[in-house]
C-alpha cells in the first residue's frame, strides 16, 4: 500500500504532499487539478513510464528543469521509492536507498493496475494498443519475457536494417545474414507466444468468473489471441519461421520490414462471441475494460501473493449506473484504490457510500 506521494516541480505542481489510507482513496478536485498527474507519478514508480506522457520531460512544471517524484509504502517490496529526472540527464531511480541499476528492474516494482480515460484505445484503437497492454502486464509478472521482449525489439531492428541493405542493393534472395537473425530470433518469439498464450488463457478463466458473477444474462467475456507464427513445440516453430522467411524473402525486402513475429500478433476482445469494436457502446466498452481490470488484479495477486494497488482515473465517466453496481462493490472490496473524480455524487449515484469508514476523501 501506498501512504505518502510527494512531488515537485511535475506537472502543475509546484511542491505536493499527498497522504493516503488503506481502502478507498478518493482524489477530489476539479477538471485540471492535478488528479491524473497524482496516478500518473504513482504508476511511473512501477512501469518507470508515464502512461499519458510520450516524453519524461512532458511531465515536467512548466519553466523548470527537473522534477521528482518520492513516495512511502507499506506491506511493499521496497519501503520507498524516488525518481528524479533532470533533463537533458535522464531519471535515476532510488529504492530504500539503493539507485536501481537499470530501468527495466523498476517494471513490477509495485504490483498496480490502472483504468485511464487512454484505455479506450485498448479496446477500440490499433491492434498495437493492445499488443503494448499486454505486453506491459506480463513484464509486471515476468522480467524474463521483458529481458526477451527487449532481445527481440534490439535483433528485429538490426534484421530491418538487413532488409533495407538487401533493397538498396535489389538483392532479393534469403541471404545467410538474415539465416543468421532468424535463428536468434526464433527461441525468443516461441518463448514470447508461449507467455502471452498463458496469460490470455489465465484472463479468460478470469473474465468468465467476472462475467458470470456480475450479470444473469448469460453474458460471457473472451480474449481471442492469433499469433502470426505458431507451433506446438519450438522445434517446429523455428521449422515454419524459418520456411517463412525464405517464402516471402522477396516480399520482405521490397517492403524493408519483417513480416512476421510478435509485433504482428492480434488479440480482440469479444462479448457473447461478437468483437466489442464492432458493436459495443462508450458504456459497454467501458464496463469490459474495468473487469479485465479486476481480472488483471486477481492474476497479479495470484501470482505474487498479495493484493495489487488499483488507480482509476475518473471512473464514473461514462459508466452505466444501471449495470455498474456490481463492479463498484468489486473494487470497494479491494485492499486499497486510489479513485478520482469531480463530483462526489457520482459516488452515491454508483453505490460507493455503501460501506461507511472505508471511503477517504481526498481534496485536490
Amino acid at each position: 500500500m501506498i501512504k505518502k506521494l510527494r512531488l515537485r516541480h511535475l506537472r502543475i505542481f509546484e511542491e505536493k504532499e499527498v497522504t493516503f489510507f488503506p481502502g478507498i482513496n478518493i482524489l477530489l478536485g476539479k477538471n485540471g487539478a492535478g488528479k491524473t498527474s497524482i496516478l500518473e507519478a504513482i504508476y511511473v514508480l512501477n512501469f518507470s513510464k508515464s502512461f499519458k506522457a510520450a516524453r519524461d520531460e512532458d511531465m515536467l512544471q512548466i519553466g523548470e528543469d527537473y522534477f521528482q517524484i518520492e513516495s512511502e509504502w507499506e506491506q511493499a517490496r521496497f519501503r520507498k521509492a524516488a525518481v528524479n529526472y533532470v533533463r537533458e540527464r535522464g531519471k535515476r531511480f532510488i529504492y530504500d536507498d539503493a539507485v536501481i541499476p537499470r530501468i527495466s528492474d523498476v517494471i513490477g516494482s509495485f504490483p498496480m493496475v490502472l483504468q485511464s480515460a487512454e484505455d479506450f484505445r485498448i479496446s477500440a484503437g490499433a491492434g498495437s494498443e493492445r499488443r503494448l497492454y499486454f505486453d506491459r502486464f506480463i513484464s509486471q509478472i515476468s522480467p524474463s519475457y521483458l529481458r526477451d521482449l527487449m532481445h527481440f525489439r534490439k535483433l528485429l531492428k538490426n534484421r530491418n536494417a538487413c532488409l533495407k541493405n538487401q533493397s538498396e542493393k535489389k538483392t532479393y534472395r534469403y541471404s545467410e545474414e538474415l539465416e543468421v537473425y532468424d535463428q536468434q530470433l526464433s527461441p525468443l518469439m516461441f518463448r514470447i507466444l508461449q507467455m502471452r498464450k498463458k496469460a490470455v488463457s489465465a484472463f479468460n478463466r478470469e473474465l468468465e468468473k467476472l462475467y458470470r458473477e456480475s450479470y444473469d444474462d448469460g453474458s460471457h467475456a473472451e480474449i481471442r489471441y492469433t499469433a502470426s507464427l505458431d507451433a506446438e513445440n519450438e522445434k517446429d516453430f523455428a521449422r515454419i519461421h524459418r520456411e517463412s522467411a525464405r517464402k516471402h524473402c522477396d516480399k520482405e525486402v521490397a517492403l524493408r520490414r519483417s513480416l512476421f513475429g510478435p509485433n504482428y500478433d492480434k488479440y480482440s476482445f469479444c462479448r457473447k462471441g461478437i468483437p466489442l469494436i464492432n458493436f459495443a457502446s462508450q458504456g459497454e466498452q467501458k464496463i469490459w475494460l474495468i473487469l479485465l481490470k479486476l481480472a488483471e488484479g486477481e492474476i497479479l495477486k495470484r501470482q505474487g501473493g498479495e493484493e495489487p494497488l488499483y488507480l482509476f482515473d475518473d471512473l464514473f465517466a461514462e459508466l452505466d449506473i444501471a449495470n455498474s453496481r456490481r463492479v463498484v462493490a468489486r473494487i470497494m472490496e479491494k485492499p486499497q484504490a486510489l479513485i478520482s473524480t469531480t463530483d462526489l455524487n457520482d459516488l452515491r449515484r454508483h453505490g460507493m457510500d455503501a460501506v461507511k469508514g472505508k471511503i477517504n476523501i481526498i481534496e485536490i
